[in-house]
């Protein structure tokens, strides 16, 4: 099933680039009033143009920046293994397809898990029905990177099955 392998490589690598830019960036919340405008994300926080790291990191924000670099590295280790079953040496019993399909199911794991956290505890956090907070861009890349690992993960494992069932070991 190459044609399995190569989805679940576009896949893995589109949802890896996916993470590391909601992890990078600082758009995750935004918040508005008449007077100013606030962005944030995990690393900085933006008033009016100014940006500057909080001197207080809650621990919401360190378990979904924990989680969120657990899931790019599991993704890369995906995509790494994927690309590698390509190539035509053999890796003993360890089967490349279902590795990667472990892998990337992880990582989408990690990345739910690291998004679940940060919903609960920013969801309805504003008190003052004045500003207006939403989520922004950054916490959506998060997200839609959860089901294409879960779609990476499972054509790998079509794959892995079908090289089964057809009687070969790629």
């Amino acid at each position: 099933m190459l044609a399995c392998r190569i989805f679940s490589v576009l896949l893995t690598s589109i949802s890896l680039v996916l993470l590391l830019m909601a992890l990078i960036t600082d758009y995750w919340i935004v918040a508005s009033d008449a007077i100013s405008f606030m962005h944030s994300g995990l690393w900085k926080v933006c008033r009016d143009g100014n940006c500057f790291v909080p001197n207080i990191t809650y621990d919401y924000i360190i378990a979904t920046r924990a989680f969120l670099i657990m899931a790019s590295l599991t993704a890369l280790t995906a995509v790494i293994v994927l690309v590698a079953s390509f190539m035509p040496y053999n890796c003993g019993v360890l089967d490349k397809p279902l590795n990667a399909s472990v892998a990337a199911i992880i990582a989408g794991l990690f990345n739910l898990t690291a998004l679940a956290v940060f919903t609960a505890e920013s969801w309805q956090k504003n008190v003052n029905p004045k500003i207006q907070v939403t989520f922004q861009w950054s916490f959506y890349l998060g997200w839609a990177a959860f089901p294409m690992l879960l779609l990476a993960g499972i054509f790998s494992l079509v794959a892995h099955l079908c090289s089964l069932r057809s009687g070969y070991n790629v």
